[in-house]
């Protein structure tokens, strides 16, 4: 799993459904299936009211709360790796987890009808968020915890996330060197909405409010 030196961008506002669009680049040639610059963007759309069905008050998971899950090739790939024909595993056997000891996120998805990597059948995807304590503490009670309560908000700001990781992986757990860029994308609100952008590299953040 490889550190995403990454751009990433947000919105917060109250709303219960969160769709998270990103795209992931390849970082470094992987055989001829992943090309140094070839990308893939993902999207994956969850209820943070949701709740945990984990009794332990470390690790929590949300699962039920994916509904949707998707994932395309760049038009410009140089790479032979192609998802088009896949079709992925969502709620309820896609892993969504939040761990309170680490303020991090990882949602993991399966799927069929993948190309192989590196001559091995596909086994998943990852995507992960990582929060620096001061910035989201998490607070696992155990089972029946909503996900907005754990994270300590309704509409978590996936901008504010201190690191991003991305991750194809096949059944020898091995797969291409990735970077990740994220976006957290508004749903229809009553309320506000903030909109932000945050530089991983150059510790810049520039915020938008918008009614």
């Amino acid at each position: 799993m490889v550190v995403a030196a990454a751009v990433l961008t947000g919105t917060v506002s109250q709303a219960a459904v969160i769709t998270v669009d990103g795209r992931i680049t390849v970082a470094a040639d992987y055989g001829t299936e992943f090309i140094t610059g070839d990308t893939f963007d993902y999207s994956f759309t969850f209820d943070d009211l949701t709740t945990d069905t984990r009794s332990e008050t470390y690790s929590a998971q949300f699962q039920a709360g994916v509904s949707a899950f998707s994932l395309t090739r760049g038009g410009a790939n140089a790479g032979s790796w192609d998802p088009s024909t896949a079709v992925f595993t969502v709620s309820p056997a896609a892993n969504f987890n939040a761990n309170a000891n680490s303020e991090a996120l990882t949602l993991q998805v399966r799927g069929t009808g993948l190309p192989q990597i590196d001559g091995k059948d596909f086994l998943d995807l990852s995507v992960s968020f990582g929060w620096a304590p001061e910035v989201r503490n998490f607070v696992d009670t155990g089972s029946g915890q909503t996900f907005a309560e754990l994270v300590g908000t309704s509409r978590l700001d996936f901008a504010t996330a201190s690191s991003g990781y991305a991750e194809f992986r096949n059944t020898d757990y091995t797969g291409p060197e990735l970077t990740m860029q994220t976006t957290t994308v508004p749903e229809p609100a009553a309320f506000g909405v903030i909109a932000g952008v945050f530089s991983l590299g150059c510790v810049m953040m520039r915020r938008r409010r918008s009614v």
